[in-house]
């Protein structure tokens, strides 16, 4: 049987690896943006993720989360993740929790912000809930009061550092645990529920 292992350059001495799998190409490991916004206990489950190349993309995206009352509903009641993670060469180099930089304004009551998943300021939830009827977590649970909110997201605030290298484009698979994609445990560019 023929040795099918041959020396690669640059690797010393005896350093040789079997040639069917030096023949194999390499897929690179490309940047991107994931947004995630993620509740994990009670009885919401969500574990939405927006894999883009583009901040602009990922903004349009957090947008459209936004304008709909439960996803606002989740974060100030169920105290929900919002992250942009940013991905560098396939590798998680950054997390940045979006909470901070939220306001949402609702016609007739104080803004709300927070100061970290599950810490709205402005407007006791809580409390809110022990309301007969008529609390501002059920209005925006059933989408009673989307046509009088809005929310500002201050991206300005937000320091977010640009994509290096080969960037993402659709069609591509990632994976967010920095591994090279495989079929089976990656996720494709754009929207993907891991909960569903």
């Amino acid at each position: 049987m023929a040795d099918k292992t041959k020396q690669l350059p640059g690797l010393g001495g005896g350093a040789s690896v079997s040639q069917d799998v030096a023949n194999v190409p390499r897929m690179p490991r490309k940047s991107f943006y994931d947004l995630n916004f993620r509740v994990s206990s009670g009885g919401a489950r969500k574990d939405a993720h927006y894999i883009r190349g583009d901040l602009a993309e990922i903004k349009a995206d957090l947008a459209a989360e936004l304008a709909e009352g439960v996803n606002l509903y989740l974060l100030c009641w169920y105290g929900a993740e919002l992250t942009l993670d940013v991905h560098q060469h396939g590798a998680r180099l950054e997390s940045i929790d979006l909470h901070p930089y939220l306001t949402i304004s609702v016609e007739g009551h104080p803004d709300v912000t927070f100061t970290g998943p599950g810490e709205p300021v402005g407007w006791d939830f809580e409390e809110d809930e022990e309301t007969d009827e008529g609390s501002l977590s059920d209005q925006l649970f059933v989408g009673d009061l989307e046509d009088r909110t809005t929310v500002t997201v201050h991206w300005d605030r937000i320091g977010v550092p640009p994509l290096r290298g080969d960037v993402v484009g659709r069609g591509d698979l990632v994976t967010l645990d920095g591994r090279r994609p495989r079929e089976e445990d990656a996720i494709p560019y754009g929207f993907t529920d891991l909960e569903s």
